[in-house]
Parts: structure tokens; sequence; C-alpha cells
């Protein structure tokens, strides 16, 4: 099940009106993601305290260190299980343990906004634009032989016809390119087989026919690649700024116009990256960062893809960049009271479908002395008086 069913099944869950076939289908998914733990409870009703139990124990057994270590990857995924199932996500501290406070008030905005979903446009070789959220299921448009379709699962898919895909007239390369709006995310099947997750204010830009000896497309934002493999045919990814060049793989290239990093997080595979003049041949859980300048480091990449995989998920990640993707995601303006708030850093763990107010209420309960307030699609970041 993708992220987005089981978070609808929970919600019928809570409201009571899920079905037998629902409710174990999500007890089978609670368990695989506790990794089919010997102690996870047989009885739907001790699911829910046995998940707080664990994650309380995880978080307990960390307080009073000056700066709390991470979580294991097991921890994590039983922590987004009691996410899911509370419906308002839960947030860890990672750079400072709290000091005991009074209860802090939920943020209750006079309306609500709901999360993204999938919504982009396509932009044709002739300059016409399709909506795919709009778009029925089956054949869009065809183009030099390749015919476009809407799969029932709602990605774009590019397939070869039965004669091929064709070069254009005089050797001029058709582009097509596919846009995600503030609030939106779409996956693309490109027509040699590679599967594209885009993030939200993201666009690539591609041939509608790769030519014989590489594959090249462009990207502005934030991508999730699995490549098909072909070795006679090297796949390259252009940023602003950075070339990567696949060797075969699954990768998450963040490369928003404006921030200040462009990143490449390796799952699987190898690739190469060229940036400034510096070439670097990454492995597996590397990350090329190019700031001021090209460099390498092992980093837990579930953070990296943990968007496609329908989490915000931040070890140690500033204010200002964990707002960012709450603005692109919601599509809302944020505003910081005090600039020095940018600069604070924290832990978040949380789904990406519940409303902004379950969202800001958690952040609230996260950062010490900070109040994230809506007003319209703005929000205010300041400091507790």
């Amino acid at each position: 099940m993708d992220q987005k069913t089981i978070y609808e099944i929970i919600q019928k869950y809570k409201e009571n009106t899920a079905t037998d076939a629902e409710r174990q289908a999500l007890l089978e998914w609670y368990r695989n993601m506790a990794y089919r733990d010997a102690e996870f409870p047989e009885d739907e009703a001790s699911v829910e305290t046995f998940m707080l139990q664990r994650l309380q124990t995880s978080i307990g057994a960390q307080k009073g260190v000056g700066r709390v270590r991470r979580m294991g990857r097991r921890n994590w995924y039983i922590a987004a299980s009691v996410i899911l199932l509370l419906g308002i996500g839960v947030a860890v501290i990672l750079r400072k343990p709290r000091q005991p406070e009074a209860s802090v008030a939920a943020v209750q905005p006079v309306h609500d906004i709901g999360p993204g979903t999938n919504v982009a446009k396509l932009t044709l070789a002739n300059g016409s634009v399709v909506s795919l959220t709009d778009a029925v299921k089956g054949d869009i448009a065809e183009q030099s032989g390749i015919r476009i379709s809407k799969s029932v699962e709602g990605k774009i898919v590019y397939e070869v016809g039965a004669a091929g895909g064709s070069s254009d007239v005089a050797g001029v390369v058709s582009y097509n390119k596919i846009e995600t709006p503030p609030a939106g995310q779409y996956q693309v099947v490109l027509p040699d087989g590679t599967r594209v997750w885009l993030n939200s204010s993201s666009y690539l830009r591609f041939p509608v026919h790769f030519s014989s000896d590489e594959r090249r497309v462009e990207l502005s934002g934030e991508a999730y690649f699995e490549i098909a493999a072909n070795a006679k045919m090297p796949f390259y990814v252009g940023t602003n700024g950075m070339t990567v060049a696949v060797l075969g793989t699954s990768f998450n290239v963040h490369a928003y116009p404006d921030e200040k990093h462009i990143r490449t997080t390796l799952l699987e595979g190898a690739v190469r990256v060229a940036a400034e003049g510096s070439s670097v041949l990454l492995k597996p859980h590397d990350q090329a960062d190019l700031g001021d300048r090209l460099h390498v480091s092992q980093v837990d990449v579930e953070d990296a893809v943990a968007w496609k995989n329908g989490f915000f998920r931040y070890h140690d990640e500033r204010l200002e960049t964990i707002m960012k993707h709450v603005s692109r995601w919601y599509n809302v303006s944020v505003v910081f009271d005090d600039e020095k708030l940018k600069d604070e850093t924290f832990g978040v763990l949380s789904t990406r479908f519940a409303n902004i107010s379950a969202l800001l209420h958690l952040l609230e309960q996260t950062a010490d002395g900070v109040r994230f307030t809506l007003s319209g699609s703005v929000i205010v970041v300041s400091r507790k008086k």
C-alpha cells in the first residue's frame, strides 16, 4: 500500500468505518514496518499502546544527553506507525533535551489547509499544454512514434509504439516538460522505462525520443530517479550547476533555485557528479553537496527520500529549510519574525498527508519557545512571549 492509502485507511479506522479487510491490511502494514517484531501484539486493541510504549522507550532512553543520538531505522519506522495511527504526527527533538513545561496549546486556525496531491501539467513539443490532473486514464497524445498515456495508478507513461520511436526532422530533438506546482507531486515513466517521482514546485524536461548514444534530462526542483539499465546509453541529469552521470541506479536530486545547496543522494548503484570543475564518484549512502564547493558525505538516505515515501523526516535540520519544504507542499508563505530562528535546528518526523494545522501543532511541540501561527495562507514563525 502507498502512504496515501494507508493514511486514508487510518482515518477510517479512527472513525470506526474501516472494513475488516482494511483493518487487517493496516495491521499487516504495521507488522512490516516493525520488521515483524516478536513482541508485536496480535490483537488490534493493543497496537496503539504497543507503538506508543516503544516510541516513549526509545525517546526516554535518550533524555538527559546534551545532544540526542539518532534513532535507529527500526525505531523511526515504529515512530512513523504511531504518527499515522494518531493522525497528527510525532516529533523527536534531536538538538537538546526539553525542559518540563506546561502543556502546549494546539494551533487552531480559523481555517485549515490540506496537504498536496498528484497535480501536474505536461507541455508537449508543439507547445500544447495538458492538465494531467484533469486528464482521463488512457491515451493522451502521440509524438514521434511515442504513445503518452495516463495509467490506472495516475502516473504518466511514455511507450515506444510498434514501429519504434523516430527522431525529428533534420535531427531537431523534440522535448516535453512535466511540471508540478506548489502542493503538487507526480510520477512519470520515460520512453526508456526510467521512473521519476517529482516533488512539488519542480519540472523535468526530457526528449520525446532519446538519442542512440545517451539519455539526457534537465531538472529543476526535486526528483527521485530509478534508472532503466542500459550500458550503451548513459543517463545524465542536468541541474543548475551540477551534472549527474548515471551508471544504472536509484538516487535523489534536490536542486531548487531558491536554495543555496544542490544535493544528489545515492541509494543504489553508482553515479558520477560533476560541478565547478570537480568530479566525484558516489557510493550508496553518499551525498554530493554543492554549495560554495562540491563535497561528499555519508548520510541517512531515508531522510533524502522521505518526501517520496509520504513523510517529512529531518535530523538536525535548519528551521528555515524545514519551513521551505512545508511552504512548497502546502502552497503557503512563511514569515520569520526573528531572523535568528531560521538557524535553529530540529529533528522532525511526520506524515505529509495531514492537514497543516496538525503539522504546525507538531512543530510547536517540538520547537522550544517557538510559535507557528497560520493567517490565511501565511505561516508566521515567532518566539513565544
